[in-house]
């Protein structure tokens, strides 16, 4: 019973402590409208009320394991929650999706640089993925250890 204890203590301090940093990246980065962060076995760990991602994971965790080789194009597109972003930049660091209508950008960190775990943001449709790419990339760091 103690080991078990212990274990369910371990969890909860750990799902406090991702939580923790999702408020504190949406408190940093103001484009950063929702945040779902993917564990390196794929599955949804946490996402923020307002953006659900679990209906997508298989299209995330797709572009997350392919690799390119140089030359390649790749995954061109990628929908979420129904809105289709086009594929603007995809390497180790990020993956930068844009909605070509205006309704918005993602930015997905894989946790850790080129790994299968991700910090999946939605961006600010009045901003530009790059203005919150920094803080993004600098998060999906910091959680590396939770993922």
């Amino acid at each position: 019973m103690y080991i078990v204890n212990t274990i369910i203590k371990k969890l909860v301090k750990k799902m406090s402590d991702i939580e923790s940093m999702i408020d504190d990246l949406l408190n940093t980065e103001e484009n950063v409208f929702g945040i779902a962060i993917i564990g390196k076995n794929g599955t949804l760990i946490t996402q923020t009320e307002n953006w659900d991602v679990s209906g997508d994971l298989n299209a995330i965790n797709e572009l997350l394991k392919l690799k390119l080789k140089l030359g390649e194009k790749g995954i061109t597109s990628i929908s979420i929650q129904g809105i289709k972003y086009m594929i603007v930049e995809n390497t180790e660091e990020r993956k930068i999706g844009t909605n070509v209508t205006g309704k918005g950008h993602v930015i997905i960190a894989p946790i850790p640089v080129g790994g299968t775990g991700a910090l999946v943001c939605y961006i600010n449709p009045a901003s530009g993925p790059r203005d919150a790419l920094l803080n993004v990339q600098e998060f999906a760091l910091k959680l590396n250890n939770f993922v």
